[in-house]
């Protein structure tokens, strides 16, 4: 194994987070060592001294692994991001309309605090869900020309995610078991175009709280 391959191997180690992105980044990385190596052979330098003088150029692992695990966590919480706000967009015409589980509820509402408690709080979750999916969104696909941003922006946008992905389906659900008329078709429905999309999106934030 050559000098090479044994620094991409321990760039490898130190990058956690989704593969895709590792590979990417490990490729590029792989391509500009080898260039720089072709480059010094081709100057004189054997080909130990010229893979010496690539990677020395290149820096060290414990120089360039921060900058790539900013990158891969930050494109993780991209499309974290990104999948919550396709998740959030069409709820609200699940709820209002379309299937209508929020008729559904309503329409045999309890006289009960909690309900309507829980009414109040799933709209406002909602909403900052939507807009906090958005904000991060915008900061990890653009704000990077303008903002300082990295891990740390990263397990924000995961954490809060999270929060949304776990709080609305529990409370959905807890508002439809509330109204004692649940109906195997509601629950089915519920688990279909609730639980399921929430939980993509809880596995993609995990998945990138664990790139940071």
């Amino acid at each position: 194994m050559s000098a090479v391959d044994v620094y991409l191997a321990d760039l490898r180690a130190a990058i956690p987070g989704p593969s895709h992105t590792r590979r990417t980044l490990l490729r590029e990385a792989g391509d500009h060592l080898e260039d720089a190596t072709d480059a010094y052979t081709a100057a004189g330098y054997t080909a130990d001294e010229a893979e010496a003088l690539a990677l020395r150029d290149f820096g060290s692992v414990d120089d360039i692994a921060p900058g790539f695990r900013d990158t891969v966590a930050i494109g993780a919480a991209r499309r974290t991001a990104l999948l919550l706000v396709l998740v959030m967009l069409p709820q609200a015409f699940l709820w209002d309309g379309g299937i209508e589980l929020g008729a559904s509820a309503h329409s045999a509402a309890p006289d009960s605090g909690l309900f309507h408690t829980l009414d109040i709080v799933i709209g406002y979750a909602g909403t900052a869900g939507a807009l906090g999916a958005i904000i991060a969104l915008a900061v990890t696909a653009i704000g990077q020309r303008w903002l300082q941003i990295g891990r740390r922006t990263a397990q924000l946008t995961a954490a809060w995610s999270l929060a949304i992905a776990v709080t609305i389906p529990i409370i959905g659900f807890t508002m439809l078991v509330l109204t004692g008329g649940i109906t195997l078709l509601l629950a089915l429905s519920a688990l279909a175009f609730m639980v399921t999309p929430f939980t993509l999106v809880a596995l993609s934030a995990q998945r990138t709280l664990a790139a940071c």
